[in-house]
């Protein structure tokens, strides 16, 4: 049976480097959602920036619907090969709700305070990240895609706290899959 775990968190808390340790030592399959986004903006010769991929997801909600992302994330997992397959980036209540519609899923919600995560955003470099100030990261923050974060928190099975080291972050991330068999 399919584990789906998703992963959730603000700008730079971590995501990437849970999915990335999933997919090293446990063998996980991942998946974004931004991916189908920045799948159609390079189609569409846009560069594949943060603003560009927030506003192509909201153009895509208004037309479509709020579960059109959904509904191909969805589709992308039950076909995904993977006895563990993450999604990072779950931003929405409903997203998690699709989780929930797998026999077997957890939502982990990862987070550290606004400095570490600004200067961890700046230091990766992606979606032209490494040129915004403090402030830009801020606003980055409270943009629509980033609004329902706090509800998405209150529904995770597990918080990490990822202001300390690799090694206290993995620990927790093992921790949590023990208790549910792995």
């Amino acid at each position: 049976m399919k584990l789906v775990i998703g992963l959730s968190g603000r700008m730079g808390s971590g995501k990437g480097t849970i999915g990335d340790y999933l997919a090293d030592k446990y063998g996980a399959e991942g998946r974004r959602f931004s991916d189908i986004l920045s799948d159609l903006l390079v189609r569409l010769h846009i560069p594949v920036e943060r603003a560009a991929l927030q506003k192509m997801g909201a153009t895509l909600r208004s037309i479509f619907g709020d579960d059109v992302l959904i509904h191909a994330m969805k589709k992308d997992l039950e076909e995904a090969e993977a006895d563990i397959v993450m999604v990072d980036g779950v931003r929405y209540p409903n997203e998690v709700e699709m989780l929930r519609g797998f026999e077997k899923s957890i939502l982990f919600f990862v987070d550290a305070p606004p400095k570490i995560r600004f200067e961890r955003v700046r230091k990766r470099g992606e979606k032209g990240e490494e040129k915004i100030d403090f402030q830009e990261f801020l606003r980055a923050e409270r943009r629509e895609t980033e609004r329902h974060l706090d509800e998405v928190k209150a529904m995770a099975d597990y918080k990490l706290d990822n202001s300390g080291s690799f090694e206290d972050l993995y620990t927790q991330v093992d921790k949590a899959l023990k208790e549910h068999g792995l």
